[in-house]
């Protein structure tokens, strides 16, 4: 609406010269439908520039309610991507802290199953330890009757004869002593009227 105020401000500017023109072309007409004929062609000019400004108007205003709609529809593209950003977020949140407990709680297991695999071990390490004592004084056990079968062998002595003979060779023989020990209770017992119970000692102890 500007623009057609402007070009009838500048129409009504350039009139005089116009009209000047017109009466100076034609004695005929008088000054005043002159004036009449040039109103009549402005007020054509005026009705055409605010057509055509209406006509850009209008373009104009279908424009914006294009844009109008189409930014409408972005904006609500927008609100639905944030909804969905924000529940993503929201559940990535909860997975994290479940996960974080999960970890914990793995931890605490791994802090159990370690320590539980430091007694195994330690457990296993005396078991092991022990085992070799064991097998050691069997092994010695086991020479040590080797060497009196071998010594008895030789000659023919009696029972008594036999002990002092193993009393001996436990002073000097490892493993002897419990070779010696486990004659004296398998004589012991071999005699009529023996106590039981001394034997079943003996075994426990050993």
């Amino acid at each position: 609406m500007k623009m057609s105020i402007t070009a009838v401000l500048g129409a009504l500017a350039v009139l005089p010269g116009s009209l000047a023109l017109t009466l100076s072309a034609s004695s005929k007409v008088t000054p005043t439908q002159q004036v009449i004929n040039m109103m009549t062609e402005l007020k054509a000019k005026g009705e055409k520039m605010v057509e055509e400004e209406q006509k850009t108007y209008a373009t104009y205003a279908e424009w914006v309610d294009d844009e109008s709609k189409r930014l409408g529809f972005e904006i609500q593209d927008g609100e639905a991507k944030i909804e969905e950003l924000v529940a993503y977020i929201t559940k990535a949140e909860s997975d994290a802290t479940e996960l974080g407990h999960a970890v914990e709680k793995l931890d605490a297991e791994i802090m159990q199953l370690t320590t539980e695999k430091k007694e195994a071990i330690e457990i296993r390490n005396e078991q092991h330890d022990e085992y070799l004592k064991i097998s050691k004084d069997y092994g010695e056990s086991v020479d040590a009757l080797q060497r009196a079968i071998q010594v008895m062998s030789a000659e023919n002595y009696d029972r008594g004869q036999a002990a002092v003979l193993l009393q001996r060779m436990s002073t000097h023989v490892p493993g002897m002593e419990p070779v010696l020990a486990a004659l004296q209770q398998a004589q012991q017992s071999s005699e009529p009227g023996a106590p039981e119970v001394a034997a079943y000692e003996y075994q426990s102890g050993g």
